[in-house]
């Protein structure tokens, strides 16, 4: 299996500019020395790419560069980290993917009760202010909705956090063919990729391997606000300043 770890900065631009510049700050500096390290010891090749494959839109989705770019078409499975995150395991997350997976990914528990009202604003407004349920309808039909978590039955439905994406070939070719307009998901909403991802991987055709949070463990989930997990991901701006002290 040829596998790849990847990961991409793109300056930060509008109310996030404060969080780096054009060169690599120092919180991303970590992030890629862990992930660097994760490969070798996974025995993946690693990237680290500065450049921007979608140069119209929101920086923000340039990580869906991973199945609009036929250069990745060389590697088995793609794992995509953002740089805010922190790796402690020696668990090779490669060994995890299961037969017929597209891609693998951790659903955001305590999205719906631990991090405010914002997701419920998002999905539900009436479609003059572009809420994400009524353009899902708009484009997968009348009857769509998301669908449920495998792993964690009691959350509304099922939220992806886009920090870790974890792609096997079949998925990503597959996402070329299936997934809708970018361009028209840009007109339409105001969300960036990760809202993006879910819509589309709401399809009934993409099989979803649901990881434990462990592997994307999100700053408010750790337990006394220390991280727990077996990757963690620094979300805040203080957070963030976190990972350069350890």
């Amino acid at each position: 299996m040829k596998n790849l770890i990847f990961q991409y900065y793109i300056p930060y631009e509008s109310f996030d500019k404060g969080i780096g510049g054009k060169e690599l700050p120092q919180w991303a500096q970590a992030g890629s020395n862990s992930a660097k390290n994760y490969a070798n010891q996974c025995g993946a090749e690693y990237e680290l790419n500065y450049t921007r494959h979608f140069k119209h839109i929101d920086p923000r989705l340039d990580t869906l560069r991973l199945f609009y770019d036929e250069s990745f078409d060389e590697y088995d499975n793609v794992l995509c980290l953002d740089l805010d995150m922190l790796i402690r395991t020696r668990k090779n997350v490669f060994d995890l993917i299961e037969s017929n997976t597209d891609v693998a990914m951790v659903h955001e528990l305590g999205i719906f009760t631990k991090r405010g009202s914002w997701l419920g604003r998002v999905m539900n407004p009436p479609l003059h202010e572009r809420g994400i349920k009524a353009y899902g309808k708009h484009l997968f039909g009348s009857d769509w909705k998301f669908p449920r978590s495998s792993l964690y039955r009691d959350e509304n439905y099922r939220y992806l956090n886009g920090g870790l994406q974890l792609w096997t070939k079949q998925g990503r070719l597959k996402a070329r063919e299936l997934f809708t307009s970018v361009d028209d998901y840009v007109l339409h909403t105001r969300y960036t990729e990760q809202m993006y991802i879910n819509l589309q991987l709401s399809q009934p055709e993409f099989n979803v391997q649901e990881l434990d949070t462990n592997w994307n463990r999100l700053s408010y989930q750790w337990s006394f606000n220390q991280p727990d997990g077996y990757i963690n991901h620094y979300l805040g701006p203080q957070d963030k300043l976190r990972m350069v002290k350890k």
